[in-house]
């Protein structure tokens, strides 16, 4: 398959590499990923589409997100499961290729990718570079190996496979150091023990269901952005009284609030689904237009047939 895209790449001038809106380490791991291996096989326009502002891109290496110019393009679209939630144009794409391991709702590329058992996408991108016998930058293997651990939880989650621990073996093989990845990511301060310990003292639970919520003023308080709000979710994960939990956060500048829902057994994505979100069965996102439809939300999750 990788030969396929390399020999489709030859046709083009340009390559556009998409992502997901309000991306993570998957996100950005699988677009990064596609685009330092790019960048060094080829002399082709390569441009990276989406908001470029995310503090998550601090743990990968410096790159140049280019321009779109004229002449026949390419379209690569990782890590988004329907065309909605992708974070660009891509009608501007001659072709488009989609890269993607979510539960296959919208199969909207030209050539689609879809291995729904995968960990990650960056695990996808990582096996089709290791089935090819292809040596790829250092930074290029950083960026998949971010991704790899941000979507499989460091190896933790049901999606980890042996497949998993082949791409992850590849990626050391191809210069990856761990350590250097791991201290910056899981080192923690003072910022992050005044946020456990304010979600400690004020988080919310309804019956197997917890959750917290940080308005705008909460974010500031505790001088954290929106982004990083949602990303102390597992905070209440390892706890047996509960099967699902949450974070709800403020999202001001497009006024609307961002619920990330985790639970160890119980499928949230469809529920996640009718609240302007999706995604993995346990592992999933959503959009409320207010609050007063988490209790909406709470009401769906408590009628799933297999909640405990």
């Amino acid at each position: 398959m990788l030969e396929k895209i390399f020999n489709i790449i030859d046709d083009y001038d340009q390559i556009i590499i998409y992502r997901h809106i309000n991306p993570d380490l998957d996100a950005f791991g699988s677009q990064l990923g596609l685009y330092y291996v790019f960048k060094k096989m080829n002399d082709k326009n390569i441009v990276l589409q989406g908001d470029m502002t995310s503090n998550i891109l601090d743990y990968f290496d410096k790159f140049d997100a280019g321009h779109i110019k004229d002449g026949k393009t390419l379209g690569i679209v990782v890590d988004t499961a329907n065309r909605e939630r992708i974070d660009g144009d891509i009608s501007l794409c001659d072709t488009l290729i989609k890269i993607d391991h979510h539960i296959i709702v919208d199969s909207y590329g030209n050539i689609n990718i879809e291995v729904e058992n995968a960990s990650s996408c960056s695990e996808i991108i990582a096996l089709l570079f290791q089935n090819a016998c292809l040596d790829i930058p250092v930074e290029a293997a950083k960026a998949l190996y971010l991704g790899i651990i941000g979507d499989s939880n460091r190896f933790l989650y049901s999606a980890t496979s042996s497949d998993t621990f082949k791409a992850a073996a590849y990626l050391l093989e191809q210069g990856v150091n761990i350590s250097e990845i791991y201290e910056p990511l899981y080192m923690q301060d003072k910022t992050d023990f005044n946020v456990y310990k304010y979600i400690y003292n004020h988080y919310h639970q309804v019956d197997k269901i917890a959750y917290y919520y940080l308005s705008d003023d909460d974010l500031k308080a505790l001088n954290i952005t929106r982004e990083q709000g949602s990303s102390y979710v597992n905070t209440l994960a390892d706890f047996k009284e509960f099967e699902i939990w949450m974070a709800v956060t403020e999202y001001k500048e497009k006024d609307c609030f961002r619920v990330s829902l985790r639970s160890r057994h119980v499928p949230v994505n469809v529920v996640a689904s009718h609240f302007n979100g999706g995604g993995h069965a346990f592992a999933s996102g959503a959009t409320l237009n207010t609050l007063d439809e988490l209790n909406d939300l709470i009401e769906e999750l408590k009628g799933i047939k297999e909640y405990v």
